[in-house]
This record gives structure tokens, sequence and C-alpha cells, in this order.
């Protein structure tokens, strides 16, 4: 997959966080903290990693998903990945 300019990925992302938690994605910030502000459970931060992989085309350890908490983190993982510019 070619790679993606970081303001679409942003909204990728915030879609994605939003179909899995049931919200409006408008109602999702970049800076928006998983635990914090999203209240993600563990089972839905795997649901995000997952349709991540899916729709980046990337592989993500669970490892590297361990650092993640925010979607400013999830950004910053697909960046170094190589997947967003």
């Amino acid at each position: 997959m070619a790679a993606v300019a970081q303001q679409e990925a942003g909204e990728r992302l915030r879609g994605i966080v939003a179909t899995v938690l049931e919200m409006d994605a408008d109602d999702i910030s970049l800076s928006a903290s998983f635990y914090e502000e999203l209240s993600v459970s563990s089972l839905e931060k795997v649901e995000i990693s997952v349709r991540l992989e899916r729709e980046f085309a990337v592989s993500l350890a669970p490892e590297e998903m361990t650092g993640v908490r925010s979607i400013a983190d999830a950004l910053d993982l697909l960046r170094r990945k190589g997947v967003v510019v």
C-alpha cells in the first residue's frame, strides 16, 4: 500500500476508533487518549489494532501497540512503519 498523508491517515484512524466505540468521529480529536478520554477497553484496543492492520495493510506486533495510548501515538506508529508521510 502506498503511504498516505498524515491528515488523511488521521481521518481514517478517527473513523476506525469511532466505529469501534460507536461514536461520532467528529467527537474524537487527534490528541484523544484511548484510556482517559475515550475509555477504550483492552478488547476495543485489540479491535482498533486489527482494523488498523487491515485499513493500512501493515503488521502491528502486540508489543508495538502496548505503547500506543492515544490517536497521536497510533499515527506516530504508522509513520514509523512507513505507512504515513
